[in-house]
């Protein structure tokens, strides 16, 4: 999955954080109080290295601003192509 068919979701002051399918037929996204990403038009046409780029400022702004467990926001992120890029080669695998 990348962030041109993916919403980064999650409740702020949780570890609830997760990224479903988008667009979001199903409605996974429903339960959480913020979206990001995938949702965003002018994200899905992004060129990757700048989704990459967009991906860590968002994750940064879930851990710090959000007060998000680090390891929640790190397994969750896990499932995108742009974030596992630009993780360095020894980065712990998630259990997801």
């Amino acid at each position: 999955m990348d962030v041109t068919n993916g919403i980064l979701c999650w409740t702020p002051n949780t570890a609830d954080v997760a990224v479903v399918p988008w667009p979001d037929e199903a409605g996974f996204s429903e339960g959480f109080g913020m979206t990001a990403l995938g949702c965003w038009n002018y994200a899905r046409h992004l060129e990757f290295e700048e989704r990459k780029a967009l991906v860590f400022v968002e994750a940064m702004h879930l851990i710090v601003r959000d007060k998000m467990p680090a390891d929640a926001v790190h397994a969750a992120l896990w499932v995108l192509d742009e974030y596992r890029d630009g993780c360095a080669e020894d980065m712990p695998i998630p259990n997801v």
